[in-house]
Parts: structure tokens; C-alpha cells; sequence
């Protein structure tokens, strides 16, 4: 039987527009199971749906690189591992210099920065809801960064981007893509399976009670530490291959059916 179900956010559990469905909203609130969000996302851009959804459980930031618990006043860190300093510093060197034309942002546990105003930081305020700070690439880091985003509309510049990163062959972080327009980079231990291991540990959890559901390259590590994987219908299909089931699409309340079909019945 499930006991704790994991969920990405960005075009899984949220609707193209960035909200929550009515329905999602009140299959996840009368769930007897424990929800936690898995995403790419900062604290900050997490908090509406932590709120809307009623969650009290331990939630995974930054793909991994922040696990907190919501409380009142301040989120209480329960784990972090941001990107090495000389790291962040060799990314931000290489972006602003070969690819001047991508969108280049990075992200504190409190803050979305960014070097320009474009149109890609404009869609990611539409849909977030969140408006980045405007700041020339640091010459001295003062806040640890947990993630880099990077993101083009042009499909041949966003692919030359994603070839040159991986083949830099960085060690000490993830490069994944999100969709066929971001790609974040995390420390190398910030990932959504060492985030499930986390929480598995401490509720003292077996893989076959756990499920999840996603959508991109990066919930693959996440399915592959749970016993029941679901993607909803706009993955990917290199997503799809590593699902057991396959609900309907973020447009069609994915994670509402796919807890109705697959969980519900069995509690």
C-alpha cells in the first residue's frame, strides 16, 4: 500500500498556466497520504501550492538541494547542498561568454536573479508569479546558489547549449533538461532520488509504499527509486518508458486521476 506520494510540479501537477486545478486541488487536500512537492523550484516559488494544497509534510526544493519542512514563520531546513562556489563562478563565465543570447539565472534559497530582462524571464514571471533581480554577474558571491536555469526559445541555440554543458562533463554537478526550453544544473548530489531516499529513510519507508509522478529528465532518477512511477501524458516518452502507468496530461488533472486510479482504490 502507498504511504507517501512524491510530485513534481512544472507540467505535471500545474496546469500550462501555472496554477493548480480545482480537482487536483481537492483529490491531493482529502488524500489520507502523505504529499510531497519534488521540484526544480525555489522555496519561495513553491509556497501558493504548499499553501492551496494544505501540506505539512517535508518538501524538496531545488531538485534535491534543499529539503525543508513548512512551518509558519520560516521553512525548516532539513537538508542543503548548493553548487560549489568555483562552480558557480565557471558556469556563469561560460554562459555570458559563448552564449550571450541565452537567458542566464540563478537562484538563492530567497531570491531568482538574473543578468537581463528578456523574454524568457518574463514567460518564467507569467507562470511563477515571481519577478527576478536584476543584478550583473557577481564578481563576489554573497548568497550560496543552489541552482542555475538556464533557458532559450531558439531550439538551435538551446541545443548547442545543452551539448556544449554536457560535454564539459562537470563534475561536480547535474546538468538536466526541464522541457524543450530550461536546463538546471545542481550540485551533483542535489537530485530528486537522493530527496526520496532522504525522506524514505526517515519514515522508515520500503520502495513498493512509495509513488510519483512526473513529467521531464529529471523525475527519471525519482522514478527509479520508487515503486510506483506514473507520468502523465505530456512526458516525454524516454519519461514514459520508465513509468508503470500513464495518467492524463496536466492539462486533463494527471495527478488527481492517476492518485484516483492507481492509489485511492488500494486504501
Amino acid at each position: 500500500m502507498i504511504q507517501h506520494i512524491f510530485l513534481d510540479m512544472d507540467n505535471t501537477l500545474l496546469s500550462p498556466d501555472g496554477s493548480i486545478s480545482p480537482k487536483n486541488i481537492n483529490v491531493i487536500r482529502n488524500s489520507p497520504i502523505p504529499v510531497s512537492l519534488v521540484s526544480a523550484r525555489a522555496p519561495f516559488e513553491m509556497a501558493f501550492a504548499i499553501h492551496d494544497l494544505q501540506l505539512h509534510t517535508t518538501q524538496v526544493a531545488f531538485n534535491g538541494g534543499l529539503i525543508f519542512k513548512p512551518t509558519e514563520k520560516n521553512n525548516q531546513r532539513l537538508y542543503t547542498k548548493a553548487i560549489e562556489p568555483q562552480i558557480v563562478k565557471k558556469i556563469m563565465t561560460i554562459v555570458s561568454q559563448k552564449f550571450a543570447q541565452a537567458s542566464l539565472n540563478w537562484y538563492s534559497e530567497l531570491a531568482w536573479y538574473t543578468n537581463k530582462n528578456c523574454p524568457e524571464t518574463d514567460f518564467e514571471t507569467s507562470i511563477t508569479h515571481e519577478k527576478p533581480v536584476i543584478r550583473p554577474l557577481p564578481e563576489h558571491l554573497t548568497d550560496a546558489v543552489y541552482k542555475f536555469m538556464l533557458i532559450s526559445f531558439n531550439p538551435a541555440l538551446f541545443q548547442q547549449l545543452e551539448t556544449y554543458l554536457k560535454q564539459l562533463s562537470l563534475p561536480d554537478v547535474n546538468v538536466m533538461t526541464s522541457g524543450d526550453a530550461y536546463i538546471e544544473i545542481t550540485d551533483i548530489h542535489a537530485t530528486k532520488a537522493n530527496a526520496i531516499s532522504h525522506i524514505q529513510t526517515v519514515e522508515h519507508l520500503k520502495t513498493d509504499q512509495l509513488a510519483a509522478f512526473g513529467d521531464g529528465e529529471n523525475d527519471i532518477p525519482m522514478f527509479q527509486k520508487v515503486g510506483l512511477p506514473i507520468a502523465v501524458a505530456n512526458a516525454s516518452q524516454k519519461v514514459k518508458n520508465y513509468a508503470k502507468f500513464i495518467s492524463t496530461s496536466n492539462r486533463q488533472d494527471g495527478v488527481a486521476n492517476g492518485i484516483l486510479q492507481h492509489i485511492a482504490s488500494e486504501v
